[in-house]
C-alpha cells in the first residue's frame, strides 16, 4: 500500500470516531444550552365576586298575601242607618184624630185628655205646644221624649208606642197655675225616618190639630125667667 493511500484512510477512520463522538455528545449539550421551560399554572386566579346592583338584581318574588277573608256589605235603608240623620219624611197614610174642644169645671186647674187615635207610618213624631198651659205624660215608655212638664212637649217613636204613651194611665195632662179654662193646644204630627224629639222637627207638620178648652157654665145667652112657688 501506499503512503498516500494509507494517510487517505487514515484521515477517514479520524472523521468516522469524531462524527461518532459528536453525535454522542450533541444531545447532551442541546439540553444544557435549552432553558427549562417555566410551567404556567392553569389555575385561575379568583376573581372577587361582584355583588349586582340593584338595578341587575331579580326582583324579589312578591309575598304572598294571606287570602283576607270575605267581609260582608251591610247596606242600610236611610230610615235603618245607625248613623242617619233623623227627618220628616213623606207618608200619604199618616192620621191623627182627637176631639178639638174641651169643655172643663170654670174653677179647674189641670184637664187630661186620653182620646187619640194615629197611625199610617212606621215611626210618627207628635208635637204638642200650649200657650200657657204645662203638658205632661203619665207613661212614655219605648218613646224618646222631650220637653215634659213644659209648655212644649214631642215624643216619637214606633206609632204604637205613641199611642200607647198619649192614651195609657191618664193619658196627656195639661196643668195650669191658674184656671186652665180659656188655654188652647196644637198638636202637630209627622212620620220620620227613625225616632226623634228633636223639636226642630216639629215645624212645618205634615198633620196639625188645634184643640180649644172652655170653661162650662152661664154663659150671656142664657135667659133667667122667675120661678113661681105655689102653695100647698
Amino acid at each position: 500500500m501506499s503512503p498516500a493511500l494509507s494517510k487517505v484512510l487514515k484521515r477517514l477512520a479520524l472523521l468516522a470516531v469524531v462524527g461518532l463522538v459528536v453525535t454522542q455528545m450533541l444531545p447532551s449539550l442541546a439540553d444544557q444550552l435549552t432553558p427549562n421551560p417555566v410551567v404556567e399554572s392553569t389555575t385561575e386566579e379568583a376573581q372577587p365576586e361582584v355583588s349586582p346592583s340593584p338595578s341587575e338584581s331579580a326582583s324579589p318574588a312578591a309575598s304572598s298575601s294571606p287570602s283576607s277573608s270575605p267581609v260582608a256589605e251591610i247596606t242600610y235603608l236611610e230610615s235603618e242607618s245607625p248613623t242617619a240623620k233623623a227627618k220628616v219624611i213623606e207618608s200619604d197614610s199618616l192620621f191623627f184624630r182627637t176631639p178639638v174642644s174641651l169643655h172643663v169645671d170654670p174653677r179647674a186647674k189641670s184637664v187630661r185628655m186620653d182620646s187619640f187615635a194615629l197611625g199610617g207610618a212606621e215611626n210618627i213624631l207628635v208635637c204638642a205646644i200650649s200657650n200657657r198651659a204645662n203638658i205632661s205624660l203619665a207613661n212614655f215608655r219605648d218613646v224618646v221624649i222631650e220637653g215634659q212638664g213644659t209648655q212644649s212637649l214631642s215624643l216619637s217613636g214606633p206609632a204604637s208606642s205613641v199611642l200607647s204613651a198619649l192614651t195609657a194611665g191618664q193619658g196627656l195632662t195639661l196643668a195650669s197655675a191658674t184656671r186652665i179654662s180659656d188655654a188652647s193646644l196644637t198638636f202637630q204630627v209627622s212620620a220620620v225616618n227613625k225616632p226623634s224629639a228633636d223639636p226642630g222637627l216639629c215645624s212645618p207638620s205634615q198633620i196639625t190639630r188645634f184643640v180649644s178648652i172652655s170653661a162650662l157654665g152661664v154663659d150671656l145667652g142664657i135667659v133667667k125667667a122667675p120661678v113661681k112657688l105655689g102653695k100647698k
